[in-house]
């Protein structure tokens, strides 16, 4: 993300430095090892933890005033923390996504972020949520088509349901995890919900198959549903939607859901060590994330050989043409296929879902805040990717776009007649 947004300011000529708050610099900028070019303009700033720099007692609160936007990057539970934060150093803030699993979210059915949405507000200051790649550019180009078509003052139309599909596969002789296995496990293995006829549905793990082809793939893709912050979002913003459904699948779903069907996600605890459960064993012993040295090295040793990160949203809707009542599904998406062209890059270290995941983050950011600073745009308040689609004015629109593709994630779009569907 840091690459990105520098790459983005140069060719902008807009001046920029970032201050990084890490627990070990030297860790930091072995993870920048093909981006060295960066650490004149960046300042390491170390603290013992990151919970002491957000209640003061790290004496380091100072080093944020001044500072355009803040972004947390390391963990949702720092999200609350971030906004409050914001708001004393009066900075806009960034996150990359919610915690879906807290007590709140799991009551309310709402992300805790909304709660400082009066507060920045009242501050002139957004708080950009749920800003990656999936959620984020997903929300993004779901909400630019559905506010296209709210727009359009067609006839009669009605849309009736979104599905949104992800696809994360890769094809290695490791076991080589994209993103934090811990997350994947805890993801994955939740319960799903999907929201059909206005009711949010409480599934079981892996039931509700279905298959989805993606660009790119030469098969379809079995895909379950997932619980995440589309599903969400996407109700709140679009509540006249009844159906809402958030789905994946891929080599990483297959692997947990073997572990899942074989219980070895079980909460139940070994024989003869009750302090221990099933889960908690199989957590243990998974491979964690790899360095990004190590992920460089997979890839030019060919461990790694092939990767595919997409996702591909269904809007259905009906509408009158003439007598007849016509049913459309218009499918909108990105696909992220050129992972090994990253060796002869900066982002070498990255894997097939933080790279998309960082340089959406960073595109949609770097065009927020320039739509504020350029254009004398106004954003305020908690703002999602399908709020940022209506705000921002259609050039905007557009130069995320053209980014998005100039940094290697293509965008897909098509219309079919689904009358006989």
């Amino acid at each position: 993300m840091l690459i990105c947004l520098a790459e983005l300011a140069e060719r902008d000529g807009v001046p920029i430095r970032f201050l990084v708050v890490v627990l070990e610099p030297e860790l930091a900028r072995d993870a920048l090892f093909h981006a060295e070019w960066l650490f004149d303009r960046i300042d390491f700033l170390q603290v013992s933890d990151f919970d002491a720099l957000f209640d003061g007692s790290d004496d380091q609160l100072a080093h944020l005033k001044g500072a355009h936007i803040l972004v947390n990057a390391a963990n949702p539970r720092f999200n609350e923390p971030m906004l409050k934060l914001g708001l004393e150093v009066g900075a806009n803030v960034l996150d990359l996504a919610s915690d879906m699993y807290d007590a709140e979210t799991e009551r309310t059915y709402t992300f805790s972020q909304y709660g400082f949405d009066q507060a920045y507000r009242e501050q002139g200051r957004a708080a950009l949520i749920n800003f990656g790649i999936s959620p984020g550019v997903t929300n993004f180009l779901i909400g630019l088509r559905l506010h296209q078509l709210r727009a359009a003052r067609r006839r009669d139309l009605e849309i009736e349901s979104v599905d949104l599909f992800l696809l994360e596969d890769i094809d290695a002789d490791e076991i080589v995890f994209s993103w934090s296995p811990l997350v994947a496990l805890e993801e994955l293995a939740a319960r799903p919900r999907l929201l059909r006829e206005g009711r949010l549905q409480i599934l079981e793990p892996f039931s509700a198959g279905r298959d989805h082809t993606f660009p790119g793939e030469v098969s379809p893709t079995r895909q379950y549903p997932l619980y995440q912050e589309e599903l969400l979002s996407l109700h709140r913003s679009f509540p006249e939607i009844e159906s809402i459904g958030v789905y994946t699948g891929g080599s990483e779903v297959e692997l947990v859901k073997a572990l899942f069907k074989l219980n070895l996600l079980s909460k139940r605890t070994l024989p003869q060590q009750s302090e221990l459960t099933v889960e908690a064993m199989v957590r243990a012993i998974l491979p964690g994330m790899n360095k990004p040295r190590r992920i460089e090295e997979y890839l030019r040793n060919g461990v790694i050989r092939r990767a595919h990160f997409a996702a591909a949203a269904e809007i259905r809707y009906t509408e009158q043409v003439r007598s007849d009542r016509q049913k459309t599904i218009e499918t909108v998406g990105f696909s992220y296929l050129r992972y090994k062209g990253l060796l002869h890059s900066p982002y070498a270290g990255a894997t097939y879902i933080s790279y998309p995941t960082a340089v959406g983050a960073a595109i949609l950011a770097w065009h927020a805040i320039a739509f504020i600073r350029e254009d004398g745009g106004e954003l305020h308040g908690v703002i999602t990717g399908e709020d940022l689609a209506r705000l921002l004015p259609n050039a905007r629109v557009e130069a995320i776009r053209r980014d998005l593709v100039a940094w290697d994630i293509d965008l897909f779009e098509s219309v079919r007649d689904a009358t006989t569907v």
